[in-house]
Order: structure tokens, then C-alpha cells, then sequence
């Protein structure tokens, strides 16, 4: 029986990766480091600090990563006109169903609680979990596990969504089903491969969890 959805945010619930890329390259910039876009996007699903090790290993990534966060606050991801086709109606339909949700996410909680905020779909989630509240980030899977004990769901009983390689591996690595949304922007390439579905749009976790709870009665 299915308990619980956990979403991944960035890609998945908003739009925001291509805001959240152009935002990086222009911060790199300003900051006198030169970064190829699609070095850049391939990173997708990383912890920020891992990025800029990654990117710049010469540099402090956590003085970085505190020149981001202000950068960010000044130049906002405007979350309200991203929200992805199809996520509302779902959100609506699970809670009508009594169905747990969570964000587990590497974004920063205040983002997270931003985009919640300005989209208006906070009283859709149960809670709300950052990776970078952990020492291990995806792919690893404490953020999914974290999320499981919060909802007080085992992992049999709920399902993720993500879009990117190392969330795909953080949420098996957890233990459970879990689904692909489709990438939207050619420069983010990822391998979707080790997900048990893909979907093409966020209103087909309705009728999966249908199925499964169906399957299960």
C-alpha cells in the first residue's frame, strides 16, 4: 500500500534548474571564474558545495557557497511562474487521498521554503527536508531515509521522484520506487536509467499509486 510521495524540488515540482544554471554561470562570472554551461548542467542533483569543489577546486568553495546564497536572495528564481504542468492538480489529489508528501531536496531549506511559499503549495506537503542539512548528499541516501522516519512510512510504502542521476541513486539506495520526470531542457543531460518508471508528466503518479494500492487491497 502506498503511504507517501517524495518529490525531488528543483526539476521536478518547479522548473527551476535553467533559472538556477544561468544564475550560477552569471555568479562564476562575477566572480572571475569561467564555467562551461554544460559542465555546469551536468552537475545536476549535486550539493552546491560539491559543485564549486568541482568547478573551482582552487577556491573556498564554502566562501562560494556564501557568495552564492546572497547572490541568489538578489537575483530570486521566480517560483510562482515555473510551477511544473500538472504539479498542483497532483499535490490536490494525493492530499485528498490521504497520501503523505515530502520534498527531499538539495536545495537549502530556505529555498525550499521559499518556492513553497510563493507557489502557494506548502499546505500540500507534510514536510520538507534539505540534503544540505546532512553530511552525506546525494546519491547517498540519508535524506530519503530522513524523509521515510519523519512520515513514519517504511520505504515499501512510498515512492520518489526525481529527475537526476544522483537523486535516482539516493532514492534506491533508500529502498524505494522510484519514478523519472522527463528533463525539459536539452543542456541537462542525465542517465534515467536505474529508475523502475519514467513518466511523462507529474499527473501519472495518480494513476501509479491507484495501481499499486489497487494491486495491494
Amino acid at each position: 500500500m502506498i503511504k507517501a510521495i517524495i518529490f525531488d524540488m528543483d526539476g521536478v515540482i518547479v522548473d527551476s534548474e535553467p533559472c538556477a544554471l544561468e544564475n550560477r554561470l552569471a555568479y562564476l562570472r562575477q566572480v572571475g571564474i569561467e564555467a562551461d554551461d554544460r559542465k555546469l548542467a551536468g552537475l545536476l542533483g549535486r550539493n552546491m558545495a560539491d559543485v564549486w569543489r568541482i568547478i573551482a577546486p582552487s577556491k573556498d568553495a564554502l566562501q562560494l557557497q556564501a557568495g552564492y546564497v546572497a547572490y541568489k536572495q538578489a537575483h530570486p528564481i521566480p517560483y510562482a511562474k515555473i510551477v511544473m504542468p500538472g504539479a498542483r492538480p497532483t499535490l490536490q489529489w494525493l492530499k485528498q487521498h490521504d497520501i503523505k508528501t515530502a520534498i527531499a531536496s538539495a536545495s537549502d531549506l530556505t529555498f525550499i521554503e521559499k518556492m513553497c511559499t510563493e507557489t502557494g503549495l506548502r499546505q500540500y506537503f507534510d514536510q520538507l527536508l534539505s540534503g544540505a542539512d546532512f553530511t552525506r548528499t546525494k546519491p547517498a541516501p540519508d535524506v530519503y531515509l530522513a524523509a521515510l522516519q519523519v512520515l513514519d512510512v517504511a520505504a515499501e510504502e512510498a515512492i520518489a521522484v526525481e529527475d537526476s542521476t544522483l537523486g535516482i541513486a539516493a532514492a534506491k539506495a533508500a529502498g524505494l520506487y522510484t519514478l523519472a520526470v522527463p528533463l525539459r531542457d536539452p543542456r541537462f543531460t542525465q542517465n534515467q536509467q536505474a529508475a523502475d518508471q519514467r513518466i511523462k508528466k507529474l499527473t501519472d503518479i495518480m494513476g501509479i499509486v491507484d495501481d499499486k494500492n489497487a494491486y495491494n487491497q
